[in-house]
């Protein structure tokens, strides 16, 4: 997996606390478990060490509930815990910048000096003990296949942006789950077996433009790693696994960059920053050789290799190698180690030279809600095109627009108008440009449901009127009818206009 351009970081006017971070920074995380039965011989108001609540980090609680990791906030609750010493920390949490300070006062910039203060200290990786994330949900089976189906009609690997927002896990103490709404396809190159993600351009801007009015966000990407087994019955080959690899040194790096683009504000440091929400999810095949999708996030310490430019891939996807040789005379190399168990159960610490890339990671249990959830997806014969997808002929064109608008009623304009990548085309159609304010006041509509103020929109809004006019008169000549009220084109067996819903005045 390869990205274009450097990760950057959100500015500080940006680094406001997520919702979801304000809600669970007001709970304790105590897990009540009541009285027991058996065990307890107090009366009701009393408390044992059987009954009394336990904290969100307790070891043996999570172990028990086979939570692998804690969540951010329980560990947050554990770095502040006073664990008798009479005080805590407001701010337990520290980023560790791994490049050199060039401002250091003491001297003249590296290298023609370098002290302990600006030089970065030797570094030992150890397996994060928790994760930003603790689950990611698709929102429905829908999401995924529409994404899917551009690999199963191509045969290209295919990446996207996992659109959606933040909201409480309730099976992790103090957990967060990232729910998926849609996915984005930006522009990309593509074989059967990579993928180059480049500039997104002004479409990027107006997509985040589009989730900040919807109250969503860039919540993670998705990429596919599928080669077909048997075209017959739809298996896939299971190339990712405990004996292969789950995540590769590039992929890792790919991740370790777009988690720094978008950085995780927390109260809880003093940068204001920490980590990153923004998870990585694979699809491929299992070891039934069906299709199945594993999430995963990469350490802040790998992040922080990333950023400093140490890490590279190797030829084996399992292992990555911390760089050698420095890109330029400002760039410094410090040591990077690890530690493992040796074969006599003693812990050695190992040169990162090669790296075990399971030190970089940590895996997120990624899946679908047990009830069928739907916020864009609206079922119907002719689905919108996706954009950039235009190698296998899928394109947004005026014709296309027309068919999917077809199926619509202007009293479920609602209905049209609940689709992300629909509302993506007008802000970024250049036929008809449409204003901020007209695409968010639509957006207004779609966040609140709100059926009326759509069928409004849709009638008053004189640019939508002009692209209806604009894609009507771009179709070829069909058998069908033109609404002398809106101009739009009818098929011949419909008796009132799909748009504004008025009679055909030629049928008596």
């Amino acid at each position: 997996m390869v990205m274009d351009g450097q990760s950057q970081i959100l500015p500080d006017s940006l680094r406001k606390l997520d919702e979801i971070d304000v809600v669970l920074g007001t709970k304790d995380g105590q897990i009540d478990r009541g009285r027991d039965p058996q065990r307890c011989r107090h009366n009701a108001r009393q408390k044992c060490s059987y009954c009394l609540p336990l904290d969100p980090f307790d070891e043996e609680y999570l172990k028990e509930k086979e939570i692998k990791h804690m969540s951010f906030h329980a560990y947050c609750r554990k770095m502040m815990s006073t664990h008798g010493k009479g005080t805590s920390l407001k701010k337990p949490l520290e980023n560790v910048k791994l490049s050199v300070d060039l401002s250091c006062p003491a001297h003249k910039p590296y290298p023609k000096g370098v002290c302990t203060k600006c030089r970065p200290p030797t570094v030992t990786l150890n397996r994060q003990k928790f994760r930003h994330v603790d689950n990611v949900c698709f929102e429905n089976e829908d999401v995924v296949n529409e994404f899917l189906n551009y690999w199963r009609k191509s045969n290209e690997q295919r990446a996207g942006y996992l659109i959606g927002r933040y909201e409480e896990c309730p099976e992790v103490p103090l957990g967060i789950r990232a729910i998926v709404l849609a996915v984005y396809e930006p522009p990309q190159e593509a074989t059967n077996s990579s993928i180059k993600l480049v500039d997104e351009g002004v479409e990027g801007e107006a997509v985040d433009k589009l989730c900040a009015w919807l109250d969503l966000r860039r919540v993670g990407w998705i990429f596919t790693d599928l080669f077909t087994a048997n075209a017959y019955d739809g298996s896939v080959h299971s190339t990712r696994h405990s004996q292969s690899y789950l995540l590769s040194a590039e992929e890792c790096i790919t991740a370790g960059a777009l988690q720094s683009k978008y950085p995780n504000p927390t109260q809880f440091c003093s940068d204001g920053v920490y980590g990153s929400k923004f998870v990585t999810v694979v699809a491929s095949g299992d070891e039934s050789e069906k299709v199945s999708f594993h999430g995963y996030q990469v350490s802040n310490q790998c992040m922080q290799l990333v950023d400093a430019n140490l890490l590279c891939p190797t030829n084996h996807y399992e292992l990555a190698y911390i760089r050698e040789t420095p890109l330029n005379e400002q760039h410094y190399i410090p040591d990077v180690q690890y530690t493992e168990k040796n074969e006599y159960g003693a812990e050695v610490r190992r040169n990162g030279r090669p790296l075990p890339v399971e030190f970089l990671m940590v895996d997120v249990p990624a899946g679908m809600p047990k009830e069928y959830r739907c916020t864009f997806h609206i079922p119907t014969d002719k689905k919108f095109p996706i954009e950039n997808r235009s190698t296998i002929k899928e394109t947004q064109t005026a014709q296309k627009v027309t068919q999917f608008c077809e199926q619509f009623s202007l009293d479920n304009f609602l209905d049209l108008a609940t689709n992300f990548h629909f509302l993506l085309y007008l802000l970024t159609q250049n036929e008809v440009p449409f204003t901020d304010e007209e695409i968010r006041g639509l957006c207004n509509c779609v966040k609140t449901g709100d059926r009326e103020g759509a069928r409004e929109w849709a009638t008053h809004t004189n640019h939508w009127n002009a692209l209806v006019a604009l894609s009507h008169h771009s179709q070829p000549t069909i058998k069908g009818w033109n609404c002398r009220h809106c101009t739009f084109s009818n098929g011949e067996t419909q008796r009132e206009c799909s748009m504004c819903g008025l009679p055909n005045e030629a049928v008596n």
